[in-house]
């Protein structure tokens, strides 16, 4: 019988958000898959989350969780402290290791916000040139993984040599029985959409079998570490929203495959980073959909922007949703102009804009 343990390494993107990621890695250290190590990367925090990070890794901090009440579909039980971990102080430090720490955990700090794509890739490239690491789960910070998560994945995964991604079955965090995606979705780019399967559904309905996806939503995604060195990293120009869609549209055209996985539990806050249903919600979401099928879909662009434009703009309008409108509006002519990366609106303009509406 073969006892071949696959490497797997989890990366784990924080962004002033400490007490999310020790609560999704209290969760990854209690998995039952053991050759797994896990990688957090620092996007230039301002909330001294290394600081905390590494304060809690050495028992000195103690962690009262909201997770902990009655009802929920799991509980927070902290590991035994302290943790060994290890720390480095930029990525070129982390990627001039000469060997693969031994620590369970692993803590890279970035000099700038980098982005989802630009932090994650990051630490998949840590996971793959450190690590050595045969998948690469990419995960948000603020999710809780069932402790048999990984293991479903792993199974599945090697089931399905033509798959490149596995997404896991993802529950509101707040609601745990009700489904925020099955995975991921379908892409329509002439209506400018990717849509989310199962979303709103209960846990009765979720479909225990494999769907096929178009892409697999960025909160969970399991990834064979082939598919990463053959289709390269994440597109950096997105720097938030709908850059690992481009990913997985890169995959799909080099013929991998994308799957759900349901036994694969994974509950999830939903937009912690940048607020679900902001201004700066609105503005990437925008700005990078076009962009995406400019880029992949150009024969829909037209269709996907008219539509896109009244979609976006209407719902705003009618709830006197002045402020919003404004990123919005600033989306657009972003888009047009070519903008792409990290992009700060300017305060001054902001206050002119709302005095004139």
């Amino acid at each position: 019988m073969s006892t071949f343990s696959p490497k797997v390494a989890t990366v784990v993107l924080n962004w002033n958000g400490w007490l999310d990621t020790i609560e999704c890695v209290e969760s990854l250290l209690r998995s039952d898959y053991k050759n797994h190590q896990i990688v957090v990367c620092d996007n230039a925090s301002q909330d001294h989350s290394i600081e905390r990070l590494t304060e809690w890794a050495d028992g000195m901090l103690e962690i009262k969780h909201p997770g902990e009440t009655k009802g929920v579909a799991w509980e927070y039980r902290p590991v035994s402290k302290p943790l060994p971990y290890a720390l480095y102080d930029s990525p070129e430090e982390a990627l001039a290791a000469s060997a693969a720490p031994e620590q369970q955990v692993v803590l890279i700090r970035n000099a700038d916000n980098l982005g989802y794509a630009g932090g994650n890739n990051i630490g998949m490239r840590f996971a793959l040139e450190i690590l050595h690491a045969d998948y690469v789960w990419v995960l948000n910070n603020d999710t809780v993984v069932d402790r048999r998560a990984m293991s479903y994945l792993l199974e599945a995964l090697t089931l399905r040599p033509d798959a490149a991604v596995l997404g896991s079955r993802l529950m509101q965090y707040h609601s745990p029985d009700t489904i925020q995606a099955l995975g991921g979705g379908r892409l329509e780019p002439r209506w400018a959409l990717d849509t989310q399967i199962g979303r709103g559904q209960h846990t009765h309905a979720a479909v225990d079998q494999l769907i096929e996806l178009e892409h697999v939503i960025g909160a969970s995604m399991f990834i064979r570490s082939g598919v990463i060195r053959d289709v390269g990293p994440i597109d950096e120009s997105y720097f938030l929203y709908r850059e690992e869609t481009d990913w997985c549209v890169e995959m799909r055209k080099r013929g991998w495959r994308l799957f759900y996985c349901p036994q694969s539990i994974v509950w999830h806050k939903e937009g912690h980073s940048a607020g679900f249903k902001s201004g700066v919600h609105d503005y990437y979401a925008v700005r990078n959909m076009l962009y995406l099928i400019q880029k992949h879909y150009p024969q829909h662009l037209t269709s996907a922007f008219l539509i896109s434009f009244w979609r976006a703009v209407a719902p705003k309008i009618a709830r006197l949703q002045f402020r919003r409108l404004i990123y919005v509006l600033r989306a657009y002519y972003d888009f047009l102009r070519g903008v792409r990366g990290k992009t700060e609106v300017d305060p001054d303009l902001l206050i002119l804009l709302e005095r004139s509406l």
